[in-house]
């Protein structure tokens, strides 16, 4: 279950996020979209660069072995995470560079 929002009077323009959604669980990440939706101004940009989902076989092979090497398992969840459906949860609209 979604908490209020821990910063209700913060208002922000942009939000960044570069490779560290991958090591929260579940419930974790759910709570950081909703309060990047809560701190949200009207047009506002939240940037998520993470491990994807791969669906090439060429590059699968040396992300598995990598994963396995140095990752726990909340990489492995991620990456079968549709986090578009989990954004709209939250009210945020997803856009996927592929």
């Amino acid at each position: 279950m979604l908490s209020r929002c821990l910063f209700p009077t913060v208002s922000l323009t942009g939000v960044h996020s570069s490779v560290a959604m991958h090591e929260m669980r579940s419930a974790q990440l759910r709570q950081i979209f909703h309060e990047v939706y809560c701190v949200f101004k009207p047009g506002c940009l939240f940037i998520l660069v993470d491990f994807p989902r791969h669906t090439n076989p060429v590059f699968w092979p040396g992300l598995a072995v990598f994963w396995w090497l140095s990752e726990n398992e909340t990489a492995w969840k991620l990456s079968e995470t549709d986090l578009g459906s989990w954004f709209a949860e939250v009210g945020l609209r997803s856009y996927n560079s592929e």
